[in-house]
């Protein structure tokens, strides 16, 4: 059976009918009181359980309204209207009491459907002036908060933020969906599918979205919950949007420290390894055995000596000259690191031919010979690179490393230097 509304009636007996009490008692729980002292006791007692409280409009006129001021001021009762009741038709002085905060006057004559639809409409009423004042109070918080129905359509909103507003001052998103308020469809999409998610399970979920509008980046942790009515049905999804891009970027800036040689500015020795490793694997799950690839290993030729000699002042300036070339040669799409104190390490993807590889590395040499007219290093640089193609001397990151480390001591062998492609003769050096 479906709970009944709570409803404080105060009346003296003789002003209702028993035939009106008994169909109030059959919509509603209803409780009597003899007198407005009572009643506000009761009301103080049962607060979150009344729904509106009927007074008669005589004995509220016999205390000044007094009973009626002390509700309407009292923002513990906010959400209660005070209904007023007459067993007359209404003159000029009935009406005039809603002045002193009735929500309602019901007057003769008495059809009983009429008035229960009056009388919800005004427990509605109030509802409505509370969910603005709770609105009201939320935009006060730093924090977004909305509310979709089960269309995913919103309801309400505390905060307009940058990513929708409208120039119109009469715009609305009230019935509108993410697709159609959101200038990143993406992200709008990302809202929808975890609305669905949420009103098919009833499960609640929390993730960050990264917007970029204007030039700006910011990123939103969205908080989503589903809500239930009376009978425990979803009606929708209540949702918090913090701005948490300060602590976002803080997380990106120590991730990137994680994986990033703080010298060079390139990866360091285990994330180059990672992405190479991934790559890889990908690349021979997808059978790309035509996409040819080389992993370059690049070491400064006797670096010791130029710490020994210029300090290692100058030799971190040197390395992060070179590190500058390197990541100036090649792609977005290709994988650079540092591997150690010298040696840095390239993974070239998809590049059409060998050839292709050997010129970029002959490219980095003569950069790195032009170091000697750097204002800050005035001395000779050179380094010595060995290269292994994928798939040709290997499909694995382990078979090319061990092919472009052959190539890079054979270069070292002979003069240092130079450039070399790896082939199966100098496994025998």
């Amino acid at each position: 059976m479906e709970k009944k509304m709570q409803l404080l009636v105060i009346v003296p007996p003789m002003t209702l009918s028993t035939e009106f009490i008994e169909k109030l008692s059959n919509a509603f729980t209803v409780f009597t009181m003899d007198n407005e002292e009572d009643a506000y006791r009761f009301l103080i007692q049962r607060t979150a359980n009344i729904s509106a409280v009927l007074l008669d409009l005589d004995l509220a006129r016999q205390s000044n309204f007094s009973f009626v001021d002390k509700i309407s001021m009292d923002k513990l009762f906010t959400s209660i209207p005070v209904i007023a009741l007459s067993p007359r038709l209404p003159n000029q002085e009935d009406i005039d009491c809603l002045k002193h905060g009735f929500s309602e006057l019901l007057t003769p004559p008495n059809e009983w459907e009429l008035l229960e639809k009056r009388i919800n409409n005004a427990i509605r009423a109030k509802d409505s002036l509370t969910f603005n004042e709770i609105v009201r109070m939320l935009q006060q918080l730093p924090s977004n908060i909305f509310w979709k129905d089960t269309e995913g359509r919103y309801v309400f909103m505390t905060h307009y933020w940058r990513h929708i507003k409208q120039d119109d001052p009469h715009w609305t998103l009230r019935g509108k969906t993410d697709m159609d308020i959101r200038k990143d469809k993406h992200n709008a999409k990302i809202a929808m599918e975890a609305d669905k998610k949420i009103l098919t399970t009833g499960q609640g979920t929390d993730y960050v979205i990264e917007e970029n509008y204007d030039g700006v980046q910011e990123f939103l942790q969205l908080i989503k919950r589903p809500t239930y009515d009376e009978k425990g049905n979803i009606n929708g999804i209540i949702a918090l949007i913090n701005d948490v891009t300060k602590q976002r970027l803080l997380e990106l800036e120590l991730e990137k420290r994680s994986r990033t040689d703080g010298l060079t500015g390139l990866l360091n020795k285990s994330a180059t390894e990672e992405l190479i490793r991934m790559m890889l694997l990908n690349y021979y799950k997808d059978n790309k055995e035509n996409s040819a690839c080389a992993l370059m290993m690049i070491d400064i030729d006797k670096f010791k000596t130029i710490n020994d000699t210029l300090g290692h002042a100058k030799g971190d300036i040197v390395l992060s000259a070179i590190g500058d070339i390197i990541k100036n040669t090649f792609k977005g799409m290709d994988v650079a690191g540092r591997t150690g104190g010298d040696e840095f390490m390239v993974f070239l993807r998809d590049i059409e031919k060998p050839d292709n590889a050997l010129h970029l590395a002959e490219s980095i040499e003569k950069k790195t010979n032009q170091l000697i007219l750097h204002k800050d290093i005035c001395a000779y640089v050179s380094v010595s690179v060995g290269i292994a193609m994928f798939p040709e001397h290997g499909k694995t990151f382990d078979d090319l490393y061990h092919a472009a480390d052959k190539a890079l001591y054979y270069v070292k062998n002979h003069g240092r230097a130079n450039w070399k492609m790896y082939t199966p003769e100098m496994e025998k050096e």
